[in-house]
């Protein structure tokens, strides 16, 4: 009797703590879903009202920093091709294209002569210590690249950043080259690369 007691509360607790993952696993989707909504809602008008960056346009410069304080500057990369990535951690593209580009910075940016900056929208980031969670999200996908902060949300409008993830290809001349929205590959990243001076 007393087996058949355990054996059912033992049922009861793991059947309470697959709900309990289930609804924490639903809110935080909804979360990530009404950030980015939010997110993008409070970009449509600034959207509208700007020209935009072009292909052979000078991007304009910037001066964020790191979360250990390390300064990034935008023109300090001039004669190197940059892959400038906009990105926030609740972005399921982003996710999805990070391990992308951290394998393309340990193997072949070097050889290419590429500088890969993936700033983060610190500014869209939503719910408790958002510097913690970058920091969690540096660990979890183990990116070694440079990943600065826009924490006042000026960089990503400047650079029109409204999707994400959004990625400027620049040239080692300084050059704006294209404008990716949406997450790239490997290979997407390798063909654009060889195609830039």
């Amino acid at each position: 009797m007393s087996k058949k007691i355990f054996g059912f509360a033992l049922i009861a607790l793991l059947v309470g703590i697959v709900v309990t993952n289930i609804i924490q696993e639903v809110r935080e989707k909804d979360e990530n879903r009404l950030a980015q909504e939010e997110f993008l809602t409070q970009s449509e008008s600034i959207q509208q009202t700007s020209e935009g960056l072009r292909e052979g346009n000078i991007p304009p410069d910037f001066d964020l920093e790191t979360l250990d304080g390390t300064p990034v500057k935008l023109s300090d990369y001039k004669g190197k091709k940059v892959i400038l990535n906009f990105w926030a951690s609740w972005c399921p593209p982003c996710k999805a294209e990070m391990p992308h580009m951290e394998n393309y910075y340990k193997t072949k940016a070097e050889r290419d002569n590429v500088e890969i900056l993936a700033v983060n929208l610190t500014s869209a980031e939503r719910g408790g210590n958002v510097r913690e969670k970058v920091g969690n999200f540096i660990e979890e996908y183990g990116l070694t690249f440079p990943v600065p902060l826009d924490e006042s949300g000026q960089i990503g409008e400047t650079f029109q950043a409204f999707t994400i993830p959004t990625t400027y290809m620049i040239d080692s001349n300084g050059l704006i080259y294209t404008k990716i929205i949406g997450p790239m590959d490997e290979g997407t990243i390798e063909k654009i690369v060889s195609e830039m001076d």
